[in-house]
């Protein structure tokens, strides 16, 4: 099931406003709710099937003035495992964008904070026949990783379909 275009930009919106960290205050605009920001974004929640079962996930980029980038994400495994990340950078080409942070927060004793973690996400569009995707997210990677994946924006991890969802790349 998909969520509707107006009701994911409220919950990116309410998302961003929930996860915005020290780079200042994110302003909602009109009545869409839509993120004011000079750049790009790439915002999403849902959940994707992987053969350990259902991963949920919800992530906010933006980019700010002056080369900044602001916003987080999490990923929760079925049983319960999850990390949080502070992103660090993204790009943004076509319909697909490419997010990357250092892990600040996790449960899971094999991941590491402070790390580098990577993904990226496709926007599929809207409509019923729309299919969004998010691949797997790399984690425990060398500093500057992060900052590599996007510059080289490669398509190397897994993608997944998107269900109960929404992804959004502008």
């Amino acid at each position: 099931m998909r969520i509707h275009r107006s009701t994911a930009l409220a919950l990116g919106a309410l998302t961003a406003l929930a996860c915005s960290d020290s780079a200042g205050p994110i302003a909602l605009e009109g009545p869409s709710f839509g993120l004011t920001a000079p750049g790009h974004r790439v915002i999403g929640t849902g959940h994707v099937q992987t053969d350990a079962g259902l991963r949920e996930f919800t992530f906010h980029a933006l980019e700010l003035p002056g080369s900044r980038t602001s916003g987080s994400y999490k990923v929760v495994l079925p049983n319960g495992l999850f990390f949080e990340a502070d992103v660090t950078c993204l790009a943004v080409e076509g319909n697909t964008g490419w997010v990357a942070g250092t892990i600040r927060a996790t449960n899971a004793a094999g991941v590491v904070v402070g790390s580098a973690t990577t993904f990226y996400a496709i926007d599929g569009g809207e409509g019923g026949e729309a299919v969004d995707t998010v691949s797997l997210a790399a984690f425990n990677l060398p500093e500057g990783a992060d900052l590599d994946f996007c510059a080289e924006r490669p398509l190397l991890l897994p993608p997944l379909a998107v269900t109960d969802g929404n992804v959004e790349v502008r």
